[in-house]
Order: structure tokens, then sequence, then C-alpha cells
């Protein structure tokens, strides 16, 4: 099976390393306003790909498991932090998709999904969600 403490530690590892260059000016903005909801998207997978997830890096800057699901049809699994009800993963076998409801300013971050595959963790995309009155990050870690 997979770990999701060994995925986490791994994609820590590629930002640390700058492997992932982290610029938020790089990557897809999504803006929303609080008490909206939002589905974030990824696609581009195929229907053979075992074990999808999703993670959000924040400004702190703290790379935390949302949701796993180990096929499109099977139910996700969601992590400490994120099992109030607001987020809810799914999929339709070629998209991923993370709902989250009610978005609050501590939603801001950068949201990125990924699927495993040989034993390594493989990011498929990265949208950063821009919450109304929270400012947008100047950090760059690379």
């Amino acid at each position: 099976g997979v770990n999701i403490t060994e995925v986490k530690r791994y994609i820590t590892m590629l930002f640390v390393s700058g492997l992932i260059s982290v610029c938020v000016s790089e990557f897809h903005t999504v803006e929303v306003q609080p008490a909206e909801q939002v589905t974030l998207m990824c696609s581009n997978f195929s229907s053979f790909i075992t074990y999808m997830f999703w993670f959000r890096l924040d400004s702190r800057p703290n790379i935390s498991p949302i949701s796993s699901m180990w096929s499109s049809t099977a139910n996700a699994s969601l992590y400490d932090g994120f099992q109030n009800g607001k987020f809810n993963m799914t999929s339709n076998t070629t998209t991923l998709f993370l709902n989250i409801n009610h978005v609050d300013l501590s939603d801001s971050g950068l949201y990125f999904c990924g699927f495993y595959s040989d034993g390594k963790p493989v990011i498929v995309t990265a949208t950063y969600l821009q919450v109304q009155g929270k400012s947008v990050w100047s950090v760059c870690f690379d």
C-alpha cells in the first residue's frame, strides 16, 4: 500500500530541493470570495492510474495531504484538518475534482494533485486558490 506520510515526505523533499519551483506567479490562479464554493480540477488522468491525491501548500509553508483515492470509482479518504465536510474529492476517470464549500481565508494556498507511479508521486497540476481579503504570497521556494 501507499503511505500518505511517505508521499508527503517525498513531495516536501521535491519542494525543498528546488525540483519543484514554487513562485505563485507561475501557477493558474482561481479567485473566490469568502463563503463561496469552488471546484479545482486536475485533468489528463488515465483510467489505469491508481492512488490519486490532493495536497495543499500554505503560506507557513506547510504541506498538508487533503485527500486520496485508489481509483476513480473508489471513495476518497480525507485527512486530518480536511474532514470537516468542506472538502470533497471525486473523479470521472480522466479528471480529478476537489470541491471546497464555504471557502474562508484559511483555505488560501497552492493546491496540487497527482498520482503514484513506480513508487513515486507525480504532480500533475498546481492551482493557487486566492481568497479575497488574503494577500497573495510573495514567496518563492527555490
